[in-house]
């Protein structure tokens, strides 16, 4: 069947974001926005409609009321009468553990995303309400997952192993994974244009949450990221990669299990290094008005990068091009200076004016030893051709 119209959505703890899609008309959304603070009293959206920006406060509890905002905004402005006028939904998914690729939504899907929800607590959940809800009120309504997880399907079995009893890897799928496979696909493919020569890539996707990926040929060959989300890089209120001896002492200190869990994953991160913010652009403010906290969390978090980046060019067996994305990537100069300037061993060489560029841009001189590059990822690209390609092939 042909897919004409598409409904794309990236679903998050306290965010929603979509874009729609009428290919009979071109490549270009026809509607786009987002919901932000979901679960708060004071939520706000912004939307790109025909008519024009629509933004303004609301309060949705879910992403499930979210959607439900934004559908209805989109009836009164004519551009989706209907969501039975859609050839399908796509969904960014986080989590399927054994399951990976581009899928229809079924009743095995959702139970299998129900099992690892433990693995993907804020993300799993969120999606399971709106899917649920969606086959309940549209049951003809097509919709298809893009998991997280798929990009990283190329990298090797051993790669992807804990040294953990070998049945719960088998029984329990605790293995390595990877995410933010739609933006690591979409900068390999991007930089095979910016850079056809260049086949040893790491892409280094820095935002709320972070992680980089060694590219060989097109194709993930590592991740920082393991079993979960959370693991890593440092994110902005999340532990990343830790000491799990730590959890039993934590646990008799912090009131219980849950309670050090809760901390790990929620109060971690930037927020609880700096003690300033989850937000690193309040961090970086604050370090260059001296906060000693603050400049130990970016120190460290830039480190961090630093040493995936060597780790990872041992994977590859050295290095051609590195590719900064993400809101953090794209618009933290401080940060990929920090960054480069202790790759010395590649022998990288930053251009001492960016200019104040946009768009994408090679940052890197001539003779440097690596080219760097900024790119603005598009997640929904990968998204939108998966979910086409699957629905036509129906």
């Amino acid at each position: 069947m042909k897919c004409q119209r598409l409904l794309l959505l990236n679903l998050g703890t306290t965010s929603f974001k979509f874009q729609l899609f009428d290919f009979s008309r071109g490549e270009t959304p026809s509607a786009s926005g987002m919901v932000e603070r979901v679960g708060s009293d004071r939520g706000f959206y912004s939307l790109n409609l025909p008519s024009g920006k629509a933004e303004g406060a609301c309060s949705c509890r879910t992403c499930t009321e979210a959607f439900a905002l934004c559908v209805s905004r989109m009836g009164d402005d004519g551009v989706l009468p209907s969501l039975e006028d859609l050839d399908a939904v796509g969904f960014k998914a986080v989590h399927g553990g054994p399951l990976t690729g581009t899928r229809l939504v079924d009743e095995e899907l959702l139970d299998v995303m129900e099992q690892f929800s433990p693995l993907a607590p804020a993300h799993n959940p969120v999606y399971l309400d709106l899917m649920r809800a969606l086959r309940e009120r549209y049951p003809g309504l097509l919709q298809a997952v893009r998991f997280e997880t798929s990009f990283h399907g190329t990298i090797p079995d051993y790669r992807t192993a804990y040294g953990v009893p070998w049945e719960w890897r088998e029984k329990w799928g605790i293995r390595r994974y990877g995410f933010h496979g739609s933006s690591h696909e979409y900068i390999a493919g991007r930089m095979r244009q910016l850079a056809p020569s260049a086949r040893r890539v790491i892409s280094i996707h820095l935002g709320g949450s972070s992680s980089l990926c060694a590219i060989r040929d097109g194709q993930s060959i590592a991740s920082s990221m393991g079993a979960t989300p959370q693991s890593g890089l440092f994110q902005n209120n999340r532990v990343g990669d830790f000491d799990v001896c730590c959890l039993p002492e934590l646990a008799r200190r912090c009131g219980g299990f849950n309670q050090a869990m809760e901390i790990l994953c929620t109060r971690s991160g930037f927020l609880g290094l700096s003690g300033v913010s989850n937000d690193l652009r309040e961090v970086l403010a604050a370090r260059e008005a001296g906060d000693r906290r603050a400049d130990l969390a970016v120190r460290a978090f830039a480190d961090e990068i630093v040493g995936y980046t060597g780790m990872f060019a041992a994977y590859l067996g050295g290095l051609d091009a590195i590719a900064f994305t993400g809101g953090i990537g794209q618009n933290s100069g401080v940060l990929r200076e920090m960054v480069c300037a202790e790759l010395g061993l590649f022998s990288i060489r930053l251009l001492e004016d960016d200019g104040g560029a946009e768009g994408d841009r090679r940052i890197s001189a001539a003779d440097s030893g690596a080219s760097v590059w900024v790119i603005k990822t598009d997640e929904e690209q990968v998204l939108a051709r998966h979910t086409r390609a699957l629905v036509e092939s129906l």
